[in-house]
């Protein structure tokens, strides 16, 4: 019988089980990049990204024969430089744990893994969609030249829960044709607070039995309509708030330069210690404009 070293006891196949569970994230876990292009063509090294921020939509003109004043696109462009930073956790396999495992000839549980998994993912969609004030970092909801749409009172107040479903459903509409009026642009996302997306479920009018959500739907305002608790609070004055955005990469997208990886355990009795890893720049916003925030709900 193999007998197994005291600082030798993590098998490959216990690795190969830790692996699994890291790159197999649940659904609701890729928030981001399930709604937004990832950029991935920026290598692991770098530790900034620079790109051109569109102020403006650029013009043309009819020439005049013989003319020679031909108006520049990139005038408008103002170069932005991103850092990438490292999100980084560790989770521990006892040595008794391992033991025990091989006891019941199994792979060891592997739950610990998942918790880690989640943690990267939870920090990459705060990262996206809110930023980070320690690091200066801004998100897609307060990106700088971002549209910001207050929304109007019904009665006596801004907030969906006293709003009736036609008021609600008006303040989205108001929002996208925001978006819309840009040229060459169209609204295709509508992500709403976790906390005011119930609210989408209100009937739409006295007219219909329609929720609001099955009648913007019906309209074909948005390819996706979703909601996450990174917008709870993240309006003016702690309120939250929804986005209605063109999704489109030359509008925003998000910068993985690495993907999580795991990296070689550390062992110090009694216990492994598995480092996990992912470079991230966070939200990639070029055009600003085509990004409207809507608050006060």
């Amino acid at each position: 019988m193999s007998q197994f070293r005291e600082d030798a006891l993590l098998r490959p196949q216990d690795l190969e089980a830790v692996d699994k569970k890291i790159y197999e994230p649940k659904k609701e876990e890729l928030k981001a990049r399930t709604i937004l292009n990832v950029k991935t063509d920026v290598p692991a090294g770098a530790e900034t990204y620079s790109y051109d921020v569109m102020t403006r939509s650029g013009s043309a003109k009819i020439l005049a024969p013989g003319a020679t004043d031909i108006p520049l696109v990139d005038a408008d462009l103002e170069r932005h430089t991103v850092n990438i930073y490292s999100i980084a956790t560790a989770f521990n396999l006892s040595v008794q744990e391992i033991r025990n495992a091989q006891m019941a000839r199994r792979p060891v549980e592997v739950t610990k893994a998942d918790t880690a998994r989640k943690a990267i993912a939870e920090k990459e969609n705060k990262l996206v969609w809110m930023g980070d004030k320690d690091h200066n970092i801004s998100g897609v909801v307060n990106a700088t030249g971002i549209q910001v749409l207050a929304v109007p009172n019904a009665g006596t107040s801004t907030k969906w829960k006293d709003k009736k479903g036609v008021d609600i459903v008006e303040d989205i509409k108001k929002a996208k044709n925001l978006v819309n009026k840009l040229p060459g642009h169209e609204a295709d996302t509508l992500l709403v607070a976790a906390e005011q997306y119930e609210h989408l479920e209100k009937v739409y009018n006295e007219h219909t039995m329609q929720t609001c959500l099955q009648y913007i739907q019906s309209q074909n305002w948005f390819k996706r309509i979703d909601y996450t608790s990174d917008l709870n609070g993240q309006g003016t004055a702690g309120t939250d708030c929804f986005l209605v955005f063109d999704s489109s990469p030359d509008v925003v997208e998000m910068l993985v330069s690495m993907d999580i990886t795991r990296h070689p355990q550390e062992y110090k009795f009694p216990n492994y210690k598995i480092p996990l890893e992912e470079r991230c720049g966070g939200a990639i916003v070029r055009y600003p404009m085509a990004i409207v925030r809507g608050e006060g709900i």
